[in-house]
């Protein structure tokens, strides 16, 4: 069981195997942000383990997340996990396909990466 400390760290979740985008999004974390970059589900021993990150990075154009569709739907049916998920770049079809299975807003990666300060401000609670 996690401490409350441990639950108060100020992390997110960064679905990518993209070494530019996440040379970019490092760039953007403030002090005191932690970042776990995987992907796939299987990074977390338990998927309790998501719980303890406020929001989640998710590009949809990186061939390394097998089926990024697929993740979401088992975030939020399978997990029942309300965690804010940021959709970075995809063809129209796959963010309808990813809207239908539930995350929660779409950029394209340039638009995302400028939102980052926003996402940061807005969870730093």
């Amino acid at each position: 069981m996690p401490s409350i400390e441990e639950r108060m760290r100020k992390r997110f979740i960064l679905m990518n195997g993209d070494p530019v985008l996440r040379q970019a999004v490092e760039a953007a974390i403030p002090e005191k942000w932690e970042v776990t970059e995987a992907t796939g589900l299987e990074a977390f021993e338990e998927w309790q383990e998501i719980l303890l990150h406020r929001f989640m990075l998710l590009n949809l154009e990186d061939p390394q997340i097998n089926d990024p569709i697929e993740l979401i739907d088992q975030i939020r049916r399978e997990y029942q996990l309300n965690i804010p998920i940021f959709c970075l770049g995809g063809t129209r079809e796959i963010r309808d396909r990813a809207r239908s299975a539930r995350a929660d807003r779409f950029f394209d990666r340039e638009e995302g990466l400028q939102r980052l300060p926003e996402f940061f401000q807005q969870f730093a609670w």
